[in-house]
């Protein structure tokens, strides 16, 4: 068993990562499971690198799309840069399977018979930085006369628990549909997607980040998933990215939303 060193209260906050901290305009990118980095003081929770690697880890490709839509459209993101592992910053502080001890197979050593000190440190050292700086960055454009749309950006394995999954894009929502059911429809128009709506994973249960960030603030708001193994490459980052800025953009300018 790995054994969670006191020394964890010492590691400075992982701070998020900012694009484009200045930019003020009616879009900001948030990515909660942009990396799949554990710091060393907590032992990689047991992991090798084969585990690390995986989608139990992180978001495969989803910081790259982030990243580089936030390039071509000139707007704020902000990324999380500890793994889903340490803390999944997509589920709220009561949810107990944001330090998960097992994942689609896999043991997470480093997760099991963590104390509530240990359950406090990781939320102040993961969670606390990421959703702070999403507030912050929301309050900033909203400062500026801007009332941004905000979008996570997520990816999901082609497979899990034993199940294939045939949808290529998601999109979830709880209770505003609006912006969801809009990008769906303009991608059904311009694509041969297989899209899901509120899958592989439902906003009615995962949607912590746009709950809080989103619908909570009235803010036009969506969770959007990627397979994975569409962005992989960085062809296939490239493609996904100029594919969603240009739907995005047609968003922002919609008067119907």
């Amino acid at each position: 068993m790995v054994v969670i060193s006191r020394k964890l209260r010492l590691i400075k906050k992982m701070a998020p990562e900012i694009i484009n901290p200045n930019a003020r305009n009616k879009l900001v990118l948030l990515c909660e499971h942009a990396s799949n980095h554990v710091p060393k003081t907590l032992d990689r929770l047991g992991l090798d690198d084969k585990a690390l690697a995986e989608h139990i880890a992180y978001d495969i490709g989803a910081g790259d799309v982030t990243r580089k839509i936030a390039e071509m459209m000139g707007v704020s993101a902000v990324l999380a840069t500890a793994s889903r592992l340490a803390l999944d910053c997509n589920r709220i502080p009561a949810d107990g399977t944001r330090f998960p001890a097992h994942v689609d197979g896999w043991d997470i050593p480093g997760n099991v018979a963590l104390t509530a000190q240990d359950k406090h440190d990781r939320h102040q050292l993961f969670y606390e930085p990421f959703h702070s700086a999403a507030a912050r960055m929301i309050d900033q454009h909203l400062a500026a006369g801007f009332r941004p749309i905000v979008v996570s950006i997520h990816s999901f394995s082609p497979t899990y628990a034993g199940e294939t999954r045939p949808w290529q894009m998601g999109f979830m929502w709880n209770n505003d549909t609006r912006l969801a059911q809009a990008l769906i429809g303009l991608l059904e128009r311009e694509t041969d997607l297989v899209i899901g709506a509120n899958k592989p994973w439902s906003g009615k249960d995962l949607f912590h980040t746009q709950q809080l960030h989103g619908e909570d603030r009235r803010l036009l708001h969506t969770g959007i998933e990627i397979r994975n193994d569409m962005i992989r490459t960085e062809p296939q980052v490239l493609e996904m990215a100029a594919l969603l800025a240009d739907l995005l953009d047609e968003c922002i300018h919609r008067e119907d939303l």
